[in-house]
């Protein structure tokens, strides 16, 4: 279980991946396993990438706070290889993602099913908006109206990444309440891996989460 901790920081100090105001906030850390290629929606790629390494990233930290209005997920690995654009087709931006089941039962190595949808929030490196997105299973995501708020920073060889977002979810997405409970996943996307889509690393459980309420 992990506790998003309430807490009346500036909205400023809580999107700053490096602010002091996270140090006293404890750090799960979730092992990331690779996508399997038979999820995959085409022949094509589950051809090209068949005898090749998916999910680069073996593990994230993670840590969440919320202010009563919005929520703040702050993400950590370790990643060698700093990628913020596309080169020669095999070399793509860095990126995380949160997932949410919009419905409790919604299975996450699928992203979903037709009727059980997951929203999930994304970061790359190579651009500073995020984005979220809806999905009912794997190659049918569709993006959401909703604002998600991110910042990342290079420590050494670690991504630090905050994904925001109002707790009151539209469009079909994931709400959220203090003193409600719900689970979540992470995604990682190592670029210099040529990962991409759906070729990730990705937590195949989901966690359980509970937002505090004072």
């Amino acid at each position: 279980m992990l506790v998003v901790a309430k807490l009346s920081a500036d909205h400023g100090a809580l999107m700053d991946p490096a602010a002091s105001v996270w140090q006293p906030i404890k750090s799960t850390a979730l092992a990331l396993e690779a996508t399997p290629t038979g999820t995959q929606p085409t022949p094509y790629t589950r051809t090209s990438w068949k005898d090749r390494k998916i999910g680069a990233v073996p593990g994230v930290g993670v840590q969440a706070a919320h202010d009563g209005e919005s929520i703040f997920v702050r993400l950590e690995w370790v990643d060698a290889n700093e990628n913020r654009s596309v080169e020669d087709n095999n070399v793509f931006p860095d990126g995380a993602a949160i997932v949410f089941p919009v419905k409790e039962t919604a299975p996450i190595d699928t992203m979903g099913s037709e009727t059980e949808p997951v929203n999930a929030w994304q970061w790359q490196a190579n651009s500073e908006r995020g984005r979220s997105v809806v999905a009912h299973g794997v190659g049918s995501t569709e993006p959401s109206t909703e604002a998600v708020d991110v910042a990342a920073v290079r420590s050494g060889d670690h991504w630090q990444v905050i994904i925001s977002r109002k707790l009151a979810g539209a469009d079909g997405s994931v709400s959220l309440n203090p003193g409600g409970a719900s689970r979540f996943g992470v995604a990682v996307w190592e670029g210099g891996n040529g990962e991409r889509a759906g070729f990730k690393g990705y937590t195949a459980k989901w966690t359980d989460i509970r937002l505090a309420d004072a």
